[in-house]
C-alpha cells in the first residue's frame, strides 16, 4: 500500500514540475495575454498624460485635472465601478462613437 502512495506522490510531483517548467518557458507578453481589440493611440497618449501617479489607471481626480468635461462622464464609463478607469474604459470617453461600434 505504501508503495502505491509513493508512486502516486511521485507522479503528482512530476506533473507539477512539468506544469511549472511549461509556464516558465512561456514568454512574457505572449500572444494569449494581449488584448484582442486594437488600442486607440490617441486614447493611449491622452491617458499617459492624464495618469499623474503612473499606475496605469485614471482616478476621478486625475481626470478632473486633465479635462473637466470628460470627468463629468466618469461614472458613465467606469464599467466595473472601482473608481478608476482602465485604458479601455477611458477610450470610450475620448474616441468618437463610430469607432467603438465594431468592438
Amino acid at each position: 500500500m505504501a508503495h502505491t502512495s509513493l508512486r502516486a506522490g511521485l507522479a503528482a510531483c512530476a506533473l507539477l514540475i512539468g506544469l511549472a517548467s511549461t509556464a516558465a518557458e512561456r514568454p512574457v507578453g505572449s500572444i494569449s495575454a494581449r488584448p484582442t481589440v486594437p488600442l486607440d493611440s490617441h486614447a493611449m497618449n491622452a491617458m499617459l498624460r492624464a495618469d499623474r501617479d503612473k499606475d496605469g489607471t485614471l482616478s476621478r481626480e486625475e481626470l478632473e485635472r486633465y479635462d473637466l468635461g470628460l470627468a463629468r462622464r466618469f461614472k458613465e464609463v467606469d464599467a466595473d465601478r472601482d473608481g478608476k478607469l482602465t485604458l479601455y474604459e477611458f477610450e470610450k470617453l475620448v474616441s468618437p462613437p463610430e469607432t467603438l461600434t465594431g468592438r
